[in-house]
């Protein structure tokens, strides 16, 4: 019985919710306290459906609160949306070039089914040249360029990285969210009000 109790005492303890801190955990190096802001973690996948659904809240979340937090979107391309690597590569790119890639981002959500089932009949190859062309129209870089983003060292070893990131971060499945470095397990289902509280929260400190 006493074994029991224990179990289940560490089983409740492990379905809390870490507490969010005001500002991110941690004394900073060379940087004044007194400007940071509470930072908030999307990672999303390209072509994952509820990523594009959780973007127009979180649109108007880091408009609403753009001088007093920090937003940082990471992409994590899940293996069972088969062609977003190919897409996050091309998005790096599109980064790397200084180019919109928000813009490229909202895109991609608009489009999802061209790279979902629309594709489930192409090469690789020709899935390839399809991203290029898609990725070339919206951020003006040239198809090459976007093609030779596939088989670039620097590009393939950011997109691995930046997967990679997430996997060290916990992040199983898209959207995730963490804020101040801390995962919350239930906000993908909050509206612009339930962050606007929360984000005042933080704001106000201890």
């Amino acid at each position: 019985m006493l074994s029991l109790a224990v179990l289940l005492a560490v089983l409740a303890l492990s379905g809390a919710q870490t507490p969010i801190p005001y500002r991110p955990p941690g004394f900073f190096y060379m940087t004044s306290e007194s400007r940071m802001t509470p930072v908030i973690e999307l990672f999303y996948d390209h072509i994952c459906p509820d990523s594009r659904d959780n973007w127009p809240t979180m649109k108007q979340v880091f408009e609403k609160f753009k001088n007093n937090i920090t937003g940082i979107i990471h992409i994590f391309p899940l293996p069972w949306h088969h062609n977003s690597y190919f897409v996050q590569q091309a998005g790096v790119v599109i980064r790397n070039q200084e180019a919109d890639f928000v813009k490229f981002m909202e895109m991609v959500f608009k489009e999802q089914d061209r790279f979902l089932t629309g594709a489930v009949d192409m090469t690789e190859p020709q899935v390839k040249q399809m991203i290029a062309k898609f990725a070339s129209n919206i951020s003006g870089i040239t198809d090459q360029m976007i093609m030779d983003g596939f088989t670039n060292d620097k590009v393939v070893t950011e997109t691995r990285y930046a997967w990679k990131y997430g996997c060290s971060r916990g992040v199983s499945g898209t959207p995730f969210f963490m804020i101040n470095g801390v995962l919350d397990p239930n906000a993908g289902g909050y509206a612009v009000d339930d962050w606007t509280k929360m984000i005042n929260k933080l704001m106000m400190g201890p």
